[in-house]
């Protein structure tokens, strides 16, 4: 599949210094403790009927044993605390590497922050107060390929839910996935079947809603690369919704460069999607999205710089002349409702770098 691109309209005159300061809404770094978020998960998973004997009777050695989860919840709550270990112990060597608990773009994204962090001055360590009111989605043996299961945590003391997918590698369970939500904007809570296990949908199943998990993903990227204009993705989404927002921020920027460096934004989902369905009859989606921003100088164009902090650290303070690329990537939640638009209120984002003359 095509990449999303955007390419700026024909150029305006003009040559000048100049300085470019990232909106707030297009980045919100990850702390990794994991930002806020709730979420009690859980959903259906059905049970398969036994074959009946003569007269309807279920003969035992046909009944069906009862389903199990990929894991217990007390494994699940083992894994919780490995992984806030590991994490404390990654801080503390310098988050250079935390490959022992995470894998992907979560690791990818905890490393660059890590280093963001250290570039401005801060401390690399993040809270790490006790996990409270813990809870899971763990869905049945074979629901999902590979397995993963979904938990859902507060901090004491602190504001907010935090979400992780944890998922089963060759090297055992580790964080592949993130989200948090404030505590006013908390997910609708998943269904549970009479096992407690929850039902994982099919990644191209729209199973009556408006969108399928890849779907949504698709136009995610596409809302985003296009700055907010394609009017078929979008309107799958509310209008407060990340993909939304970030779209508008960016064709800000694109504007604030314009006449001088012609700005195209190229975004590609990355990592996911991982579903579940609620008992309100609508899903979950936790996916994630990489991006490069790339500005080339046109003619006469005056140099290129950045002001907001966390872009001036990541391209070094430098000032461009001829191109630069600044590229980062995302983690989202997206709750679909079983009817309507789509909101999108997490992002867990990090720069991964920058190139540029």
């Amino acid at each position: 599949m095509t990449e999303p691109v955007w390419r700026e309209p024909a150029p305006d005159a003009g040559a000048y210094i100049v300085k470019i300061g990232t909106p707030e809404t297009t980045m919100t770094i990850r702390r990794l403790t994991l930002v806020p978020l709730a979420l009690a998960l859980a959903a259906a998973s059905a049970l398969a009927s036994a074959c009946s004997g003569p007269g309807g009777e279920r003969p035992a050695a046909a009944q069906l044993a009862r389903p199990t989860g990929v894991v217990t919840v007390a494994q699940a709550k083992d894994l919780l605390k490995r992984w806030d270990a590991g994490v404390e112990r990654a801080e503390l060597a310098g988050g250079t590497d935390y490959g022992a608990v995470e894998a992907g773009l979560a690791a990818r994204i905890d490393k660059a922050n890590s280093r963001l962090r250290d570039m401005l001055g801060e401390s690399v360590r993040t809270s790490h107060a006790a996990i409270v009111k813990p809870r899971f989605a763990i869905p049945a043996k074979g629901a999902a390929n590979p397995p993963w299961f979904m938990a859902d945590f507060a901090r004491k003391g602190e504001k907010g839910w935090n979400q992780l997918i944890f998922q089963q590698m060759s090297g055992g369970w580790k964080v592949v996935a993130v989200s948090g939500t404030t505590s006013g904007a908390r997910p609708p809570v998943a269904a549970r079947d009479e096992h407690g296990l929850a039902t994982v949908p099919a990644g191209g199943e729209r199973g009556g809603l408006a969108a399928s998990p890849q779907e949504i993903v698709r136009a995610h990227a596409r809302v985003e690369a296009t700055l907010d204009q394609d009017e078929r993705a979008r309107r799958l989404f509310r209008s407060d919704a990340m993909p939304r927002r970030l779209g508008r921020a960016k064709l800000a920027l694109r504007e604030k460069a314009r006449g001088q460096w012609t700005m195209t934004r190229q975004c590609r989902p990355a990592s996911g999607p991982y579903a579940l369905k609620t008992a309100a009859g609508g899903a979950l989606v936790w996916y994630g999205v990489t991006s490069k921003e790339r500005f080339v100088a046109r003619p006469g164009a005056g140099q290129l710089s950045f002001t907001d902090r966390p872009t001036a650290a990541v391209t070094h303070g430098r000032r461009y002349t001829k191109r630069v690329t600044v590229s980062s990537a995302a983690f989202y939640l997206a709750v679909v409702p079983k009817s309507g638009p789509i909101r999108v209120p997490s992002e867990t984002a990090g720069y991964l770098g920058s190139t540029g003359s």
